[in-house]
């Protein structure tokens, strides 16, 4: 008797929600039943095939993407903005969404982990103080770039807006030898900010691509010669100026000795590892990435997510 009671509540309550529109809530009053009552009553109808809902258009672009993503490369979050008309004002988009992931991941005491990219320091002009102070540190994940045409820090003004304390790595990213590096590492500011960089719970990072006008060469960083020869080896991009092929395994570069940033083991000892990239060039080093596990979180454009996911088909084909 008991058992058809709740069998007639099931339908009932399936019917209110349904047909009638009605809320958890009001249905509840009108059961005189509790909410959560009420919840597993529709996941019951729902389990049965009672109460069936029929969605009569697609799922918008962005969030269909969003899913695959996730689905395919079994991401913690994925986020896609529309593509715009010009590249520029597509990371400018990308920059607006990456700043408003940060504001719903960051977490009282957390320490969040940045390194130097122009597709990271799109966030800048869209950065806002959190509700609450969250007293949180700000490490860089690698050393300066020391050029004026090539701005793409921005550890200190995410700790501005934030009012959290910064600890910068203050050296080059890259130096003249192995000696240099270890030299620079052996002074304590220096290998503090390197330690408290590896106990990072977030980091955002951009992704480097070996195309012949890439950042790396465009800096002074790395020669055509030395682009060359990592394509040569396999390599389709970087974190951090650490190389990995299409399947996200590690390459070595003739920079590793002379890098100041984290090691490859270190990034992925990051709990919380989120990628910014969008445009034609960056689709092979995204597509390593998201096979490597290199990353747990992607932000990136409709156009490049289409690309990402087809060039990922293609090859289970």
């Amino acid at each position: 008797m008991a058992e058809n009671k709740s069998d007639e509540l099931m339908v009932l309550a399936a019917w209110m929600f349904g047909d009638d529109g009605l809320t958890h809530q009001e249905i509840a009053s009108k059961l005189h039943l509790s909410r959560v009552a009420v919840t597993r009553l529709l996941q019951r109808a729902r389990r049965e095939g009672i109460l069936q809902i029929k969605i009569t258009k697609p799922l918008p672009l962005q969030y269909e993407l969003e899913r695959r993503l996730q689905k395919t490369f079994a991401l913690k979050s994925a986020i896609v903005v529309k593509t715009r008309g010009s590249l520029d004002e597509t990371l400018d988009e990308i920059g607006r969404a990456g700043a408003g992931h940060l504001d719903q991941i960051l977490f009282p005491k957390c320490r969040l982990g940045v390194g130097w990219s122009r597709t990271v320091s799109r966030m800048a002009p869209y950065l806002v103080k959190p509700a609450k102070p969250v007293n949180c540190v700000v490490n860089d994940l690698a050393g300066s770039v020391l050029d004026p045409q090539h701005p793409y820090s921005i550890s200190w003004h995410i700790a501005q807006v934030l009012a959290a304390k910064v600890e910068a790595l203050p050296a080059p990213v890259v130096v003249n030898s192995a000696e240099a590096r270890q030299a620079l590492l052996n002074e304590p500011a220096i290998s503090t900010a390197m330690e408290h960089a590896r106990q990072c719970d977030i980091a955002i990072v951009g992704l480097g691509d070996l195309e012949p006008d890439c950042t790396l060469v465009r800096t002074g960083f790395m020669s055509s010669a030395q682009r060359t020869d990592l394509q040569a080896h396999g390599a389709v991009g970087d974190i951090l100026m650490r190389f990995f092929d299409a399947s996200g395994r590690y390459v070595s570069s003739p920079l590793d000795p002379r890098v100041i940033s984290l090691t490859r083991p270190e990034i992925e000892r990051i709990p919380y590892v989120v990628v910014l990239g969008a445009g034609p060039t960056k689709i092979d080093a995204i597509v390593g990435a998201l096979r490597g596990r290199l990353c747990h979180g992607i932000i990136l454009d409709t156009d490049t997510a289409e690309q990402v996911l087809e060039r990922a088909e293609r090859s289970q084909g």
